[in-house]
């Protein structure tokens, strides 16, 4: 038997066939060839998720400057918390309120003048010569009584004046530009407080400090006044 005859006419099919697997290998290869080009590919082959890195928007993140000290959120250890008022300014002459609330569960009892030192931007002292009374400095109703110990109860508060004048007399000398005032309520360094403020001294280096007392009965929120709350 001739076997040409036989199997000649098949090699078409066989070829034919061939060329439909190539087709398929081809199909398969472009489809994982689009895969690759929508996403990074990862060493087995897969299309991996783009880095996160890489798909976050661009630009600077912007972070909160914390070094300063603010006013607490909450009640301080403490239980007392102070901030200072904004400051009447006439003439030059600068007087300004620091406000001591008993924000805690017990009587806190203050005495005296507090201690207060001014501060720059940096937290650094200034030289400022603090005086008990501003006789030195201006002459002012009720600045210099000292009206003894005051205690308050739970959500009672107290207050001091300061006293300071803005004015350049020295031009040899840096004006002093205080930033903060770091108070303690009873003279020694118990209890105190590093509060933002604003103090210009100019070049006169004097600040007044009155004596703790009682809000006046017509001073908001005052505990005195009938409709205050405690």
């Amino acid at each position: 038997m001739d076997t040409d005859a036989i199997t000649t006419p098949r090699a078409p099919l066989f070829r034919s066939a061939a060329r439909h697997r190539r087709r398929r290998l081809l199909g398969s290869l472009a489809a994982a060839g689009l895969l690759t080009a929508c996403g990074t590919q990862s060493s087995s082959g897969v299309a991996a998720v783009p880095d996160e890195a890489t798909s976050r928007p661009a630009g600077p993140t912007a972070v909160p400057d914390t070094t300063a000290p603010t006013a607490p959120a909450a009640c301080p250890d403490s239980g007392v918390l102070l901030r200072a008022a904004e400051a009447d300014a006439a003439m030059g002459l600068r007087v300004q309120q620091i406000e001591l609330v008993n924000c805690g569960t017990r009587a806190y009892t203050v005495s005296g003048h507090p201690s207060v030192q001014v501060l720059d931007e940096d937290l650094e002292p200034l030289e400022v010569t603090v005086s008990h009374g501003a006789s030195a400095i201006a002459t002012l109703d009720g600045f210099e009584t000292a009206t003894g110990p005051v205690r308050l109860k739970p959500g009672e508060r107290a207050v001091a004046r300061l006293a300071w004048r803005n004015l350049v007399t020295d031009v040899t000398r840096p004006a002093a530009d205080g930033r903060y005032l770091k108070v303690a309520p009873n003279g020694g360094g118990e209890d105190a407080q590093t509060v933002p403020d604003h103090v210009d001294l100019g070049t006169t280096g004097k600040l007044g400090v009155s004596a703790w007392a009682r809000p006046a009965p017509d001073a908001p929120g005052s505990p005195e006044r009938p409709d205050a709350r405690p």
